[in-house]
């Protein structure tokens, strides 16, 4: 008898796998989501990208302040001028100007040229002062340079040489009188030295301190003119034109320099001032330099930095300001030697008193 057991086979049961979609109530929600975090995460990474291009706007600042450091104490100590006269070579004689003017060989250039050697671009300097014609630019078209641009200016998408950054010219020449109008050397530290020769010392004409004297900032709105005058790191068509007249019209440092002003009746809003970062012209196809005073209104820091622009001092320590900032202190903080600060067209005692209003505390880092 066999005993073994046959296996019985049993039939094999075929799985059965059911694909469900997403409903459309599903996709919504995952859409919500995905949305909800796109929204917060936008926010941190544009704010990790501002915080990224004022990094590289102050290491600019720093590095110039450095680049000026050096180039003063190399030289007979003195400051440049906002604007100056450079010798170039024999050579190139007159030619070299456009258009030409009574200047003879000697080339209308900007502190931010002085600086060239100093910051790496000696080569470019030298370019500049023999062959301008083999270089690929002109003397009112020069090359774009980093480190005269603020990634958050908008200008420094373009391939002009702009410059973002502006120097403590002290009280605004325009306001002088005239084409001879160059200020004192207690209000700032850069001067036109083409008209005269008011020099500012490093070291012994900064009786505030250098850590509190300011040397640069940023100004946004200086190179954007609508009426078709070029304003470069190099030089400033107002000053590079044959028409005298224009010269003394329209000769402010405007396009290199910040600049306080005075306004007995507003001390801490004068008249003649745009607000720091802001820009509040009713008509703004009008050209920046054509507003009250010649531009006097926009010599002044502006920035796209939220609520703050940042600048260096001439102790080289670079820091941000906030836009609020009082302007008394803001005028402090330009004058080197504020014991005898001038304003133009005041008497020896109504200047006594403007320092008085503007000297009302001592300088505190909270104040900006």
């Amino acid at each position: 008898m066999n005993l073994v057991k046959k296996p019985t086979t049993k039939p094999v049961k075929h799985l059965r796998f059911s694909h469900r979609a997403f409903t459309l109530v599903e996709l919504l929600v995952v859409i919500a989501i995905i949305g909800t975090l796109v929204g917060l995460l936008l926010p941190a990474i544009q704010a990790a990208r501002e915080n990224a291009r004022q990094l590289t706007c102050s290491n600019n600042l720093g590095q110039l302040a450095k680049g000026m450091t050096s180039l003063v104490t190399s030289g007979k100590g003195t400051y440049p001028g906002w604007m100056q006269l450079q010798k170039v070579d024999p050579s190139v004689g007159d030619l070299y100007l456009e258009p030409s003017n009574d200047r003879g060989s000697d080339l209308l250039v900007s502190w931010a040229f002085k600086l060239l050697s100093h910051i790496e671009q000696k080569a470019l300097r030298d370019q500049i002062l023999t062959n301008r014609n083999g270089n690929g630019f002109t003397y009112n078209s020069p090359p774009k340079l980093e480190i005269f641009l603020c990634p958050s200016n908008i200008s420094a998408t373009s391939d002009r040489g702009f410059l973002t950054y502006i120097a403590n010219t002290g009280t605004s020449d325009v306001l002088w009188g005239g084409s001879g109008g160059t200020d004192v050397k207690f209000n700032g530290i850069f001067h036109n030295l083409v008209d005269s020769n008011e020099k500012t010392r490093f070291g012994p004409d900064l009786r505030d301190g250098s850590n509190t004297t300011l040397l640069l900032s940023e100004n946004i709105h200086k190179d954007e003119d609508d009426s078709g005058i070029i304003h470069s790191w190099l030089n400033s068509q107002f000053w590079n034109v044959g028409d005298a007249s224009l010269l003394t019209h329209h000769k402010t440092e405007q396009a290199f320099g910040m600049a306080w002003v005075y306004d007995s009746a507003n001390i801490a809003a004068p008249a003649n001032f745009e607000r720091f970062n802001r820009d509040t012209r009713i008509d703004t196809s009008m050209p920046y330099l054509a507003g009250a005073d010649d531009g006097v209104a926009f010599t002044r820091p502006a920035s796209n930095h939220p609520e703050l622009f940042l600048a260096v001092f001439a102790g080289e320590n670079t820091r941000s300001i906030s836009e609020t900032i009082d302007y008394r202190v803001y005028q402090q903080l330009l004058t080197p030697n504020g014991n005898k600060a001038v304003s133009p067209g005041n008497t020896d005692a109504q200047n006594i008193t403007m320092r008085a209003e503007y000297s009302f505390k001592p300088l505190s880092d909270d104040d900006y």
